[in-house]
């Protein structure tokens, strides 16, 4: 039976979940036009099958016709563990639109096309280039004024121009004027905003694969079907960055994935790893998922093995790229694999969902999917060759942007388990928080530290009163606001610097101070950060004159955690919740100075 046989047959026999859950997971496989039947079903089925999940609102703006882009990427969003409301504009009204809208979506999409980037006519190429330019700052601002997050995407060409191929990479010439339109597009982009390079992804599948003359003819829409598939899902990609953030681990099978062969079977020096062939292909894939670590990914050895026979790789096989203290996790075992990345989560204090499972068996795929479908599963390919191209093409860990705390992520993740040791020996809780020598500092925010905290407020889920997620435009406004108090707390201990990991918006409301966000990384839940922070707000409010202290709480699948968090800190009634700051006494808590006061 067909894909679309299948998801009929659950359909009818009223199991709507599971057709929803095939197709999330056979989407990668299917061409364009079938991918754009199941968005159809998939846009459908989920109003009824998931009602109580947000969607994320969607404008999507192109130069070209976008009408096709809407099923394509509701699939490849639902695939990401997202719902989608989208809102397709008219063809090519793309700042009239702007200029209209007066209720802000979450999110816009601007599709360009090079149509008058490289139309004949009077104006120079740097004439042409200046006014596309322009023309995009425009709709910037307007998306500014809309406090609301972007996806931009780049121009491409479909063919050399008059020039031919040598040519047209030179001065003038249609590939070069493509290419600097996009460098002067990514120079200009404001901060926040994340940019999908087509060009890139159209030489992933090829220029004549992903584009359609015909289509562009007849239609006004240049893609082909597989192409405007694949561009879907760079967009759903990019949707998922600005709304659920990046995720954080890459969770790894061993034999046959790492390096070939069963090393029980082999021995350590009988894998096949570096060299060539079949070894260099390991070697390489390990080469990439090295660097996927020096971003800040987290990497989890998940292994049907004796954890000895499983380390000795790492400890005597020189040819190895990935070394032991590489890895944030090592769970070697008999035991089902969704079970021990559960335990894996529980460890590392992440959820689920911020995981990434690559294993060259089918067999333990179909049971990660079964067991947690939120898992991003990769569907391996059968040579190791084409390992690192199915890593790379699945986009599991795009982002906007990287910041230094990404890069020292696995470095905070090897200092929290030696403090996870030393809360073994300690004789209670207070004596190990007493015994961390914990310091806290405040920062005002601003430039130097308004990417971290956009990171924060994208990203954060446990520890979050509210889950908003807001542009960095908007905290940067926020932070402006006269009367508000916002900050960023910094934290540090005997083992480490955490970095920056709470932040707080609060703003003027009537003549209260109302607590917009109040959020903390997950790697400091536990040390009574949030006493002192609360502190730290009412300290700032007292200063700025205010008497009371609003804040709600907005319960989600994800930030149970923070549930009583209010009553618990004193808070009064409900929606919202009031704290009277005039009769506040400071909270308890194991963090001493130097604090920096936070500017209200």
């Amino acid at each position: 039976m067909s894909f679309a046989d299948d998801y009929r047959s659950l359909r009818e026999a009223g199991q709507t979940d599971k057709a929803l859950a095939l197709a999330r997971e056979v989407l990668p496989r299917l061409d364009g036009p079938t991918a754009a039947r199941a968005g159809k079903w998939i846009l459908r089925d989920l109003a009824t099958e998931n009602p109580s999940q947000k969607p994320v609102r969607v404008l999507l703006l192109g130069q070209c016709t976008t009408q096709y882009l809407p099923p394509l990427l509701a699939a490849w969003a639902w695939h990401e563990g997202l719902i989608l409301d989208i809102v397709d504009a008219e063809y090519d009204q793309i700042l009239q639109t702007l200029l209209a809208q007066s209720e802000a979506p979450d999110l816009i999409v601007l599709l360009p096309w090079n149509q008058r980037l490289l139309a004949p006519g009077d104006r120079s190429p740097g004439a042409r280039l200046a006014d596309e330019l322009e023309f995009w700052r425009l709709c910037w601002n307007q998306i500014a004024r809309l406090q609301c997050k972007a996806i931009q995407i780049g121009y491409d060409w479909t063919g050399p121009g008059g020039t031919g191929y040598s040519l047209s990479n030179r001065e003038g010439g249609d590939i070069a004027l493509i290419r600097e339109m996009n460098r002067q597009l990514l120079s200009a982009l404001p901060p926040g905003t994340y940019f999908v390079d087509v060009e890139s992804a159209s030489a992933s599948l090829g220029k004549h694969a992903f584009y359609d003359s015909r289509n562009h003819l007849l239609l006004r829409q240049p893609f082909s079907p597989d192409g405007l598939s694949l561009l879907a899902r760079h967009v759903a990609a990019g949707i998922r960055a600005l709304t659920a953030g990046r995720r954080k681990v890459l969770a790894l099978d061993l034999d046959n994935t790492l390096w070939g062969g069963v090393i029980g079977e082999t021995g350590p020096q009988g894998i096949a790893v570096g060299g060539t062939g079949l070894g260099e292909a390991f070697q390489l894939f390990q080469i990439q998922v090295k660097r996927l670590r020096e971003t800040g990914i987290l990497l989890v050895a998940l292994s049907k093995n004796n954890e000895e026979d499983a380390k000795a790789a790492f400890l005597e096989n020189d040819r190895m790229v990935l070394k032991l203290e590489d890895f944030a996790a090592f769970h070697a075992s008999w035991n089902g694999k969704p079970g021990e990345l559960r335990s894996v989560a529980k460890e590392l204090n992440l959820g689920t969902d911020s995981f990434v499972f690559f294993d060259d068996n089918p067999a333990e795929r179909a049971h990660m999917r079964a067991e947690l479908p939120e898992v991003l599963t990769i569907e391996a390919p059968e040579d190791p060759a084409d390992f690192v191209a199915a890593l790379v093409e699945a986009l599991p860990f795009e982002t906007v942007g990287l910041t230094a705390a990404d890069a020292e992520r696995s470095r905070y993740y090897a200092e929290e388990q030696t403090r996870r040791e030393a809360l073994t020996i300690s004789s209670s809780p207070e004596d190990y928080l007493r015994s961390l020598g914990m310091t806290a500092r405040c920062h005002a925010l601003d430039s130097s530290n308004l990417d971290r905290v956009t990171d924060l407020v994208t990203k954060t889920n446990q520890f979050n009163l509210t889950t908003k997620r807001h542009s960095r435009a908007e905290i940067e406004s926020f932070a402006g606001t006269p009367g508000s108090v916002c900050f960023a707390v910094e934290l540090a201990d005997k083992f480490g610097d955490y970095g920056l990991i709470a932040v707080i918006l609060a703003l003027p409301e009537a003549e209260a101070l109302r607590i917009d966000t109040w959020l903390m990384s997950c790697r400091a839940m536990g040390r009574t950060v949030e006493h002192f922070t609360l502190n730290e707000i009412a300290r700032a409010g007292r200063t700025a004159g205010y008497q009371r202290l609003l804040a709600e709480y907005f319960p989600t699948a994800k930030n149970a955690p923070v549930a009583s968090l209010l009553t618990s800190f004193g808070f009064s009634g409900d929606s919202p919740a009031e704290l009277d700051l005039t009769s506040f006494t400071p909270l308890p808590h194991h963090l001493t100075g130097p604090a920096v006061p936070p500017q209200a």
